[in-house]
């Protein structure tokens, strides 16, 4: 959900444009009679009283996007309900949404070195210092021990390093197409910060830089990197340098720099102990969705029938062609196909768009301006 800017003259206002996506939708009864498409369904009476229902729900073997809240506006939530029907088609009695964090499975990359090197300006002008980065990783897990090598060397004979600042960022971004372009927002959180203290023993302590940086990568607040069609989650570590520059008269320059970093949940090692971890899917690649099922047993019954994919072709097969100058089989003589045959329940991502001023609307005044890209119409990242 956005709010721009829109129209032109006395027409121009604020709008909020919002759209929902539903990545799955699953249901179970847990007591009554079963619906049916071709009867009336009964019902029966169930005392005042206290009653429980217990159940089990499976997800797929699929990484569905993390939940997040944030920037504001764009949100990733799963939710439970819980719903009483009412007798003939009755208004019934729905509880309260009850939303259940949820995190992807995604192994981390092999370990491999690798060097981020960049120059770090002054004014955006003159270069003042040269960074060179060494990191054992290429990626990090939560409750990982975080281990780097910062080398900086000054430029200039008058400037010296004072202090090294860093922080741990999360990076939650969105973006939606509308009229003009694509709206943007973004919000960034600070999951750990501190500053590296510099060693007095250095041989040039004022002009070259040698330190280590350690910090475990904390769980709280933590999520795999992702990205979805309208969501983006990503990681940096930023840098802010003081250098003091300047013999009689001396300035401070504060300087900063990031460097990317990939979060994932399990240590590559995982690999090959988790059965089946090479067959997760993502989720716009599947249209697998959660399953309830008895809390007795240890696992769901096997999905019965078929892919919706395959559904066709062997339909076709099925249906014997009409001899020359006969007919075509009427609607209701189509052969029906036995039950292993038949098509399995599968997820079906559905998606709702609104369009309103903002001007008296609910949450509108929570809702933050969003930065338009003209003319930029990709939905990719």
């Amino acid at each position: 959900m956005v709010k721009v800017e829109e129209g032109g003259g006395d027409s121009r206002g604020e709008w909020i444009h919002q759209e929902i996506t539903t990545f799955f939708e699953t249901d179970w009864k847990l007591w009554g009679n079963d619906t049916s498409n071709y009867s009336q369904s009964g019902w029966d009476d169930l005392e005042a009283g206290h009653y429980e229902f217990p159940f089990a729900l499976k997800f797929p073997n699929v990484n569905y996007p993390p939940s997040m809240e944030e920037p504001s506006g764009f949100a990733i939530r799963y939710i439970w309900t819980a719903q009483a029907d009412g007798p003939a088609l009755q208004s019934g009695t729905k509880s309260r949404e009850y939303i259940t964090p949820y995190r992807p499975i995604i192994i981390s990359t092999p370990d491999k070195e690798w060097v981020y090197k960049s120059t770090l300006m002054k004014d955006k002008k003159h270069a003042i210092a040269e960074v060179q980065a060494k990191l054992y990783k290429q990626s990090y897990c939560p409750d990982e021990p975080f281990e780097m090598q910062l080398n900086l060397t000054s430029l200039h004979a008058d400037a010296k390093i004072l202090s090294i600042d860093y922080k741990f960022r999360k990076h939650h971004e969105g973006k939606m197409l509308v009229q003009q372009g694509t709206a943007f927002r973004e919000h960034i959180r600070t999951v750990i910060h501190g500053s590296v203290p510099i060693s007095s023993t250095s041989s040039h302590p004022s002009s070259l830089i040698s330190e280590t940086v350690r910090f475990d990568v904390p769980t709280r607040l933590v999520s795999p990197s992702f990205t979805t069609r309208h969501t983006r989650v990503h990681y940096g570590l930023q840098f802010i340098i003081t250098i003091e520059q300047g013999h009689l008269f001396k300035n401070n320059h504060i300087v900063e720099f990031s460097i990317p970093l990939i979060i994932a949940n399990l240590p590559h090692d995982h690999l090959l102990r988790i059965p089946d971890l090479t067959a997760i899917q993502n989720y716009r690649d599947s249209k697998e969705c959660p399953l309830f099922f008895d809390s007795g047993l240890e696992e769901p019954p096997e999905p019965q029938g078929l892919p919706s994919d395959l559904l066709g072709p062997l339909t076709a097969a099925l249906i014997p062609s009409p001899p020359q100058n006969e007919e075509p089989p009427s609607y209701f003589s189509l052969p029906n196909l036995p039950p292993q045959l038949e098509l399995r329940k599968e997820r079906k991502e559905r998606t709702v768009y609104l369009t309103r001023p903002a001007k008296g609307a609910y949450h509108a005044g929570e809702i933050m301006e969003a930065a338009i890209i003209p003319g930029l119409f990709d939905e990719d990242w």
